[in-house]
């Protein structure tokens, strides 16, 4: 019996040229769409108008910008990641290449959050040149980890749940805005807390103020970069060992 010929190597580096490849092929497909260009007029249009008028100033806009908009792009662009392209029946198109799954789903997700990152971090950036002199490069780092964190975790649900959309809306609603004003353990365990906290934004009125013990600036970066290398390694593995089913036209 005749053995089959070997399969031929790829050549170095082929891998992370083709993971190029796809981020810059699905960042000019997000980029080309009327909602992201809606989100711009949207953003711009609000921080102009806030601005012009003095409505919320320093502190009030960054945590406007930094934790209430910023996670809902992250809501809105990376839950999608794959069902846009199981909607499109496209999704054969990246995986039938000879490049690992988790590269093409991490180059996804980042073609993903590019947009987020375009829409937020010059918010938060213009919101801290208001606050002092060092609020900017505060507001700044703490959008780019909450885009990491909330991007990876929006991207996850959006493979392990049918409608990731509403569940995730109603856990930025019920879990992380009212948890994370809860004193002690419990509100750490939010990403709006250490976001927060690396952000150097002051707690609102809430009651029993005085019995908030924020976590320090550096453990709550480690916490947002942990859970997002976390989300984005999971995700790359359901990926690589789940197939994904096509819907039927």
């Amino acid at each position: 019996m005749s053995t089959p010929p070997p399969v031929p190597s790829l050549p170095p580096g082929h891998t992370l040229r083709a993971a190029s490849f796809w981020v810059s092929f699905n960042l000019r497909r997000q980029l080309r769409r009327r909602s992201f260009w809606l989100w711009v007029l949207a953003v711009v249009g609000l921080l102009g108008l806030l601005t012009a008028q003095g409505a919320l100033r320093g502190h009030k806009l960054g945590e406007l910008f930094v934790l209430r908009i910023t996670p809902l792009l992250c809501l809105f662009f990376a839950t999608g990641v794959i069902r846009e392209e199981i909607e499109d029946q496209t999704l054969t198109y990246p995986f039938s290449r000879p490049v690992a799954r988790a590269w093409l789903y991490g180059a996804r997700v980042v073609a993903a959050l590019l947009p987020v990152a375009l829409l937020g971090l010059a918010p938060a950036f213009v919101a801290g040149m208001g606050a002092g002199p060092t609020a900017s490069v505060r507001y700044l780092a703490a959008s780019a980890l909450i885009i990491l964190a909330y991007g990876g975790a929006f991207a996850l649900l959006g493979l392990l749940v049918r409608w990731p959309t509403w569940v995730g809306l109603a856990y930025l609603l019920f879990w992380e805005q009212p948890v994370s004003l809860v004193p002690g353990f419990l509100g750490k365990l939010t990403l709006l807390t250490h976001g927060r906290t690396l952000a150097g934004l002051p707690l609102p009125n809430v009651p029993f103020a005085e019995l908030f013990e924020p976590p320090n600036a550096v453990g709550s970066a480690l916490a947002l970069l942990a859970v997002a290398a976390g989300t984005f390694v999971i995700g790359g593995r359901l990926v690589s060992r789940r197939e994904q089913r096509l819907a039927k036209g």
